[in-house]
């Protein structure tokens, strides 16, 4: 499995009290977000003192020199791809030069690529993507997703963040927010609470310095404050109308029952 779906999925996470031997040692508790950067082949920063959780690394193409340059870009980061130019024999290589993930933001891409599974596998979306294929993609061999449109939104207003929380709602898949600008802490926070576990910063548009401000921030962000977990809030939602015929079919049933 990709190291990076891994690491989203346990996003918040604590794990269980030791016991036995040992059991006097701290417990682990998992990031409240991730942090990953986003880069082309020339431009990431793995000798700065932005510490990231993977680099995303753009590229024209899924060439053998494209993803050498990839590699050496990330160093010894975990990595991966994003480029539309997919297919089964790229995808192969992207695995063997040390890929983890890659990324693909056209429902045009090939089909065959979503069959590979030995890497993980992500979709970028718009902020308005629609409803009936949100519930779709819920169904669909994607491993998480990134949620782009917000890029360059400062501050993040209300109506944003129930656009984010109305794509959360559709899907169980772990989220990424693409940005191009910075964020406050208490901007992060509600993007926590809205069910964002990872934040992808555009290395290409927004400055190293900034970066390591957003890191310094997800560093100090208090538990979530949801009020419900994860799986149980992604349950799929029974609309209004449905609910209300269902409601009527019960009622027939009873009356029925008790003649």
């Amino acid at each position: 499995m990709s190291k990076l779906i891994e690491r989203l999925e346990k996003v918040g996470t604590v794990a269980p009290t030791p016991m036995g031997f040992g059991a006097n040692r701290a417990i682990e508790k998992a990031k409240s977000m991730l942090l990953i950067a986003l880069s082309g082949t020339k431009s990431a920063a793995p000798d700065s003192k932005l510490k990231v959780d993977s680099y995303i690394i753009a590229a024209g193409e899924a060439a053998i020199s494209e993803l050498k340059a990839a590699k050496g870009a990330a160093g010894d980061a975990l990595w991966g791809l994003w480029t539309d130019t997919l297919t089964t024999p790229s995808l192969k290589d992207l695995k063997g030069e040390g890929g983890d993930f890659f990324i693909f933001s056209t429902v045009d891409a090939p089909a065959e690529v979503l069959a590979n599974d030995d890497l993980g596998r992500l979709i970028t979306i718009p902020v308005e993507f629609p409803e009936e294929l949100g519930h779709a993609l819920e169904e669909m061999p994607v491993d998480a997703v990134l949620l782009a449109g917000l890029e360059e939104v400062s501050p993040l207003s209300v109506r944003n963040l129930m656009q984010i929380r109305s794509v959360r709602d559709l899907i169980s898949k772990p989220l990424l927010l693409l940005r191009t600008h910075s964020l406050n802490r208490d901007e992060l926070a509600v993007l926590q609470d809205v069910g964002v576990q990872g934040l992808v910063v555009d290395l290409r548009s927004m400055n190293v310095k900034e970066a390591i401000q957003i890191e310094d921030a997800i560093e100090g962000l208090p538990p979530r404050k949801t009020r419900r977990d994860q799986a149980d809030a992604l349950l799929p939602r029974v609309s209004q109308r449905a609910a209300s015929h269902q409601s009527d079919d019960d009622d027939d049933g009873e009356e029925e029952e008790y003649e």
